[in-house]
């Protein structure tokens, strides 16, 4: 009998071997239980190398993860980790090794996910490291070309993620089917003593008094969604920006009474990136990118920012509404924007006209206007 996840595992497996770009190893496998697993690679001396793992299934998630050089030196070593990526030069010619080990676990295999990287991928175009500069077609089709390997990367995360929630929901389903079973007789038995020491108007009191409940409950269910806000403005920014958006975030509803405004961070807890972006997105009138040093090496601010700007394409009423900002602490310098951004006029928080600039963007009329396209849309969504 198969083990429980071993198709889905299988099935990531070959998803990855079939996305896998060339001096990449993208796989996904189960680890039992007492074993260890290496794995081989030749490389070249000076070629930069990356190795990502993450466990997905089984016990608390965790797997021992070793990395040897040709001559058994250990580049990296660590026990009992959930995920962890590592990036290294090869030092000389050779054979390097990799091995994953669950020798510490005596019952619980794991199914372990990692992508090895070697070497840089080859240029987009033959001629693209010319003296010459790039012509403006070659430069967009550079960066949308690096705006998919973004959400290439993305998706394989999300995937490893539905796939991990996948697991967890089966183990806790059956936990709640054992603990609902036990329950059940639980209620029975309680009902029954009561039935004995109280009267038919006592157990009738009970029962009113659940409706009652369950009542109130759904009239809160209703309240909150009533009160669902649709935002001014939303501040998509770097993890380690936060501080910086929430100084944006004030000065705006502050000094401009532009409000309600919200930054990415303060969405909820507990959710996936995507629906969390997708709400901010669409339940805002502007989407603000702050560009500072960090957007460059975060790569969920670009994935962020090709979201939003075929977001804005796709939808009519979303026309404009991407607004890159350069803030006043560690902005992102103009000839280090990436190109698709260099065409969207962006706010300049040190210029002197910042003040006409945001003026004359954030308008009441538009606000209103995408307010009430965004109210028809959930009308229709939940008739």
């Amino acid at each position: 009998m198969p083990r429980p996840g071993s198709a889905w595992a299988a099935a990531l497996l070959l998803l990855a071997l079939a996305l896998g770009p060339c001096g990449c190893s993208e796989i996904t496998f189960e680890l039992p239980d007492n074993a260890k697993q290496c794995f081989y690679e030749d490389i070249t001396q000076g070629t930069k190398c990356t190795l990502e793992f993450q466990v997905i299934t089984g016990g608390h998630y965790d797997v021992d993860c070793r990395l040897e050089d040709p001559d058994g030196m250990v580049l990296y070593k660590e026990m009992k980790k959930q995920y962890d990526s590592f990036t290294f030069t090869a030092s000389r010619n050779g054979t390097y090794k990799f091995c994953f080990s669950n020798e510490f676990s005596t019952f619980t295999h794991k199914t372990v996910y990692f992508d090895f990287q070697v070497g840089e991928d080859p240029p987009l175009f033959p001629s693209e490291n010319r003296v010459s500069a790039l012509t403006q077609m070659e430069s967009a089709c550079v960066s949308i070309h690096e705006a998919l390997k973004s959400v290439i990367d993305y998706q394989t995360h999300f995937r490893l993620r539905e796939a991990q929630g996948r697991s967890r929901a089966e183990d806790l389903n059956t936990r709640v089917a054992y603990w609902s079973s036990m329950d059940t007789k639980q209620e029975a038995k309680h009902f029954e003593d009561l039935r004995e020491s109280h009267s038919d108007k006592d157990l009738s009191e009970l029962k009113e008094e659940k409706e009652k409940e369950e009542k109130g409950t759904e009239d809160v269910s209703q309240e909150d969604l009533e009160e669902e806000v649709f935002f001014k403005f939303v501040i998509l920014h770097a993890e380690d920006d936060t501080h910086e958006a929430l100084r944006v975030q004030e000065m705006l509803q502050n000094q401009f009474d532009i409000k309600p405004g919200i930054i990415f961070a303060e969405m909820p807890c507990g959710r996936q990136h995507l629906k969390n972006l997708d709400d901010a997105v669409n339940g805002s009138a502007w989407t603000i990118f702050l560009l500072t040093e960090n957007f460059l090496r975060d790569s969920w601010c670009n994935f962020q920012f090709y979201t939003s700007l075929m977001n804005s394409v796709n939808r009519e009423h979303k026309y404009n509404s991407v607004i890159p900002m350069r803030p006043l602490n560690n902005p992102l310098p103009r000839d280090r924007t990436p190109f698709a951004l260099q065409t969207i006029n962006a706010l300049e928080e040190k210029s002197c006209g910042f003040c006409k600039q945001v003026e004359k963007i954030f308008q009441d009329s538009v606000y209103e206007k995408q307010k009430a396209i965004w109210r028809n849309s959930k009308n229709v969504i939940d008739a």
